[in-house]
């Protein structure tokens, strides 16, 4: 289902190195001076309409991620990612993918498959949409920066082959927050419940079981918090993951409205239909 990840814009930029931040509060406050340094307020996005594609201008960027991934290295105790194991999953046909909590360094590409997918934009916006592509793009990469950097009710996965993320995953807390638009989509899933608020793979990899794994993912660790339930919504167009939900255990418990063909121009909206999975902690080790 169509990602809208909430908030608040960041960016990167390159760190000089920086001496390990002493433990305590003020390690903490430390480690965050160091993740402003290298996320300031405004990404540098590049969009190539004609291509389709959306890339960071600043050449330096590889540099800013692993900076980025130095600075966040460590703080994740007691935050929903410290639920998360790194699993090596084996795929169909062949190869293997590694399926593990998101880290800051892994946003700007998550935030790239994102908008590869799901970025579109109605008639009449056709000639602002290279400016509401670099915008949106940059709400998108805020949003998973806060959620991997700050957020507690939140858990961001992520799936990689050979060093390339090709998936990702988000499920929202027990009564935490569901950003975007899901908390209105109808009918309602319970708030005492985990929600999966998106499963995405990028096209050339799907078929081979990464969805169903970064799904399994989330369940994982949903149970390893106590959590008995799981819900999701997926849109009545979307067959190819209402299939892959079902197959993954899921029953259809309602929907609302119904099929728009004009949709896929960005005309209008789909319904909705609710999905939800009995969590046994025997399943999952």
């Amino acid at each position: 289902d169509t990602p809208r990840c909430a908030m608040a814009c960041a960016t990167m930029s390159v760190l000089r190195p920086t001496a390990p931040a002493p433990s305590g509060v003020a390690g903490i406050q430390n480690r965050r001076v160091v993740i402003a340094r290298a996320a300031p307020n405004r990404p540098s996005f590049r969009v190539d309409l004609g291509k389709g594609t959306v890339t960071i201008e600043n050449p330096k960027d590889e540099a800013a991620k692993r900076a980025l991934a130095v600075a966040t290295a460590g703080d994740q105790t007691g935050r929903p990612a410290s639920a998360v194991r790194p699993r090596d999953v084996k795929l169909k046909g062949s190869g293997n993918c590694v399926i593990a909590a998101m880290t800051e360094e892994d946003c700007v590409d998550a935030t790239k498959l994102i908008m590869a997918l799901f970025f579109k934009t109605k008639p009449q916006d056709y000639f602002a949409k290279d400016r509401l592509k670099a915008e949106q793009a940059e709400r998108v990469y805020g949003g998973l920066a806060f959620g991997v950097r700050e957020s507690d009710d939140r858990l961001l996965l992520c799936a990689k082959v050979g060093g390339n993320l090709v998936g990702v995953a988000e499920v929202a807390l027990p009564n935490g927050k569901r950003v975007g638009g899901y908390s209105s989509y109808e009918p309602t899933a319970p708030g005492e419940s985990p929600y999966v608020s998106d499963v995405c793979v990028a096209p050339n990899q799907r078929g081979r079981g990464i969805g169903k794994s970064l799904l399994r993912a989330c369940e994982a660790a949903m149970v390893a918090r106590g959590a008995k339930q799981m819900y999701l919504h997926a849109k009545t167009d979307n067959e190819e993951g209402k299939a892959m939900f079902v197959n993954a255990g899921y029953t259809e418990v309602g929907r609302s409205g119904d099929d728009n063909p004009l949709a896929s121009f960005g005309i209008g909206e789909v319904g909705h239909a609710l999905f939800t999975k009995q969590l046994k902690a025997s399943e999952y080790n």
